[in-house]
């Protein structure tokens, strides 16, 4: 009897499965992969983990051994990603979906679609195009590789690619066949017709969120600055006459020579208040980051640097002393007063808690403080209350918020690195919240902080 579909139910509850156990793995993934980067220091380390992300689309190929399973696994993969919060939005979904196109094209020229080299050619390829993608899509000027070192990152992706997703992703099938967890079928191709139409729609997928994903990350052709100010303008609509300086800059050990007006100009012709103390720079999808007007003031490499010309320019945040607040596609620089909170008691040495001067200690995680999550940067509530010595008899860290006042033991709290303090840029101020890295928020507002 012919079959009425291609892929039978079995089929697509796996596919679904893998994809959703690689989705939420490939959070744990990147975390790990930006670890070995932070240690390391060279920008493209991360890629060595690059095949892992790959592993759940071969492995879709081989347990359903149907033709296009690697791209519906990709996409449904990306889509698990995007929703669960990863930090790179709608270009998850097109890495994946790029992937996948490329699991099922490595596949295609082997005879024996369940050989190893069939394997390793798929994962290779698909694990390889993440480098391109983020390279054409997602990358600043400085940030974006030679084409040596595009070649090195993408051959160390390859490599990762082959291992993980080619041999590790057949001996696990393997294992699962000799084990009799699933039964060893030959492959089902699809129509002649049916798959290059099948390729050709996935491809067309890819060219459209690529399309999309250009426009969209470009960010606007002006920038507003405003804020703390007397004489609030968009650039370069007023004060396009500004001069521009060429610096060299490192990000995350790649140097390069940009091109831009110094950030520290943009403002002078603002003309900023007293009471400003801090930059806030937000860009077009919705990432913030701030900078302290010390460094705007002392920082030479700090530029607004353009991308693009005329009505296709765009403009980002380079040379900043951390790497956070390197922004692409800026819309605006806003100037607030500068945001402390207080924090006292039975402190040896009490101070008021400034971002600022714990910018480099803060890891990022979306939260959801009651206007929609967003991913927000803090720091250890531990480690800052240990820099203040808390005395022998102090017990507990009462957190004062809107409401009621939350109370924690002091021991937990300086032994639990998860518990931070996060910084949340708002419109035209800056505010804080306690939360942890897993997203759940326990005070969205903050006030201050006492230790009795």
């Amino acid at each position: 009897m012919q079959r009425r579909t291609y892929y039978s139910t079995r089929d697509l509850l796996m596919v679904a499965a893998l994809a959703a156990l690689g989705g939420v793995v490939g959070t744990y993934v990147n975390a790990v992969g930006d670890f070995f980067q932070s240690v390391l220091g060279f920008s493209g380390t991360a890629q060595w983990a690059a095949g892992l992300h790959v592993l759940w689309l071969t492995l879709a190929v081989g347990l359903t051994r149907k033709q296009g399973a690697g791209t519906i696994t990709g996409l449904l993969k990306g889509g698990v990603e995007l929703l669960t919060g990863n930090t790179h939005g709608l270009l998850v979904v097109l890495v994946d979906v790029a992937a996948g196109l490329l699991v099922d094209l490595g596949f295609l020229p082997f005879r024996n679609k369940d050989s190893l080299a069939a394997y390793c050619a798929a994962g290779g390829l698909a694990a390889a195009s993440n480098v391109f993608v983020f390279q054409l899509l997602a990358s600043l000027p400085v940030d974006t590789l030679a084409y040596w070192a595009m070649l090195l990152v993408g051959g160390v992706a390859l490599l990762s690619g082959v291992l993980f997703a080619g041999v590790l992703g057949r001996g696990v099938l393997g294992s699962l066949r000799r084990a009799g967890v699933v039964k060893d079928a030959a492959p089902v191709p699809m129509g002649r017709r049916a798959y290059p139409i099948f390729l050709a729609v996935a491809a067309l997928l890819a060219v459209v969120l690529t399309v999309y994903l250009r426009g969209a990350l470009r960010g606007p052709a002006t920038v507003h600055i405003g804020g703390e100010v007397a004489a609030p303008y968009d650039y370069p609509a007023e004060h396009g006459d500004l001069g521009a300086t060429t610096a060299e800059g490192t990000l995350r050990e790649v140097t390069g020579q940009y091109r831009g007006v110094p950030v520290r100009e943009l403002l002078a012709a603002a003309e900023p208040g007293p009471c400003a103390g801090m930059l806030l720079v937000r860009a077009t999808d919705g990432y913030a980051f701030f900078i302290g007007l010390d460094e705007v003031r002392d920082n030479d490499a700090l530029l607004l640097s353009p991308q693009g010309e005329g009505d296709d320019a765009s403009y980002n945040m380079v040379g900043a002393l951390n790497a956070k607040a390197w922004v692409r596609g800026v819309k605006e620089l806003v100037l607030v007063a500068t945001s402390t909170l207080e924090v006292s008691g039975a402190l040896a040495a009490p101070a008021p808690y400034d971002p600022d001067d714990w910018q480099f200690d803060m890891d990022s995680t979306r939260l959801d403080l009651g206007d929609g999550a967003r991913k927000l940067q803090g720091v250890s509530l531990g480690k800052v209350l240990a820099t203040m010595e808390p005395q022998d008899s102090a017990e507990t860290v009462v957190v004062y918020t809107s409401g009621e006042p939350l109370s924690l033991p002091l021991v937990d709290v300086l032994k639990d690195d998860d518990l931070r303090v996060f910084t949340v840029i708002g419109d035209t101020d800056v505010t804080f919240a306690l939360a942890r890295m897993d997203g759940e928020v326990l005070a969205p507002q903050v006030t201050r902080i006492e230790v009795r």
